[in-house]
């Protein structure tokens, strides 16, 4: 009797729990719901980069890799290598230039009469000054050129020595068909002294290269001509800071009788 007394209070709650259980096959869990998301988030965050982004490191840094290594070529061997060939390209218009010096300093009557007086009469003072004057730009500066002192100035001076060349040479034969005529001594007579202004031109403004005093030595000739100017002028003066006397603190000293 007592069995079949408990057995609908059984019966009740065993309904209770299943109703319960269906009830919470519709409803969302929470904790679920969250593990879900992230899993979701973290499945598209990884598809977004890409199926070959296994493989390599993301564009950034296959960009700052490639950038480095470019870097590192350029500076292990580019740049060697474009010293190298300043250096020999103004070694070589140093050589090629200096013996012009020698014979205007050999020849300075003839110089100054066929060529200064003749084609540069306006200009003042003893034909041959001009004459003595383009000889020592050309003997000099090859020297200076050649090792790279003060090369800015020095190269501009030569640059406008053979500047006036070329002026003579058009003035006494003319442009000579240029650019297209065949001559016949195969070359104009202008065209090595303009090759001179051009090669003297890059120097006036690039300076002698690695390899020089002014580099290695003086430290920049830009640099130089900087820190000589603040020289001369006094722009190199510090500025005076004025102290402020000290004064101790009354409080921390106090004299063995003070309280």
């Amino acid at each position: 009797m007592k069995f079949f007394a408990t057995t609908p209070l059984l019966v009740t709650l065993v309904i209770v729990v299943s109703i319960a259980t269906s009830c919470s096959g519709f409803t969302t869990s929470p904790v679920l719901n969250h593990g879900s998301s992230t899993t979701t988030a973290s499945f598209v965050a990884k598809s977004s980069t890409g199926p070959l982004d296994v493989f390599r490191g993301s564009p950034l840094q296959a960009a700052s890799s490639f950038e480095d290594e470019e870097d590192s070529l350029q500076s292990n061997i580019f740049t060697p290598v474009t010293d190298v060939i300043i250096t020999v390209l103004r070694i070589g218009t140093c050589a090629l230039m200096i013996h012009h010096g020698f014979d205007k300093v050999q020849n300075v009557v003839g110089f100054s009469e066929n060529v200064v007086a003749k084609f540069f009469g306006f200009l003042p003072g003893n034909p041959q000054f001009w004459t003595l004057s383009a000889a020592g730009t050309q003997i000099v500066g090859s020297v200076l050129l050649s090792v790279g002192f003060l090369t800015r100035p020095v190269a501009i001076s030569m640059c406008a020595t053979m500047a006036v060349a070329v002026i003579f040479h058009l003035l006494n034969t003319g442009a000579e068909g240029f650019p297209l005529a065949v001559v016949p001594q195969h070359s104009y007579n202008f065209e090595l002294a303009a090759m001179y202004v051009a090669v003297l031109t890059y120097f006036s403004a690039a300076g002698a290269g690695a390899y020089s005093v002014d580099n290695l030595v003086l430290g920049g000739e830009l640099n130089f001509y900087e820190s000589k100017f603040k020289q001369i002028f006094g722009g190199d003066e510090e500025e005076e800071v004025e102290e402020e006397p000290y004064v101790e603190n009354s409080k921390s000293f106090k004299l063995p009788w003070s309280k």
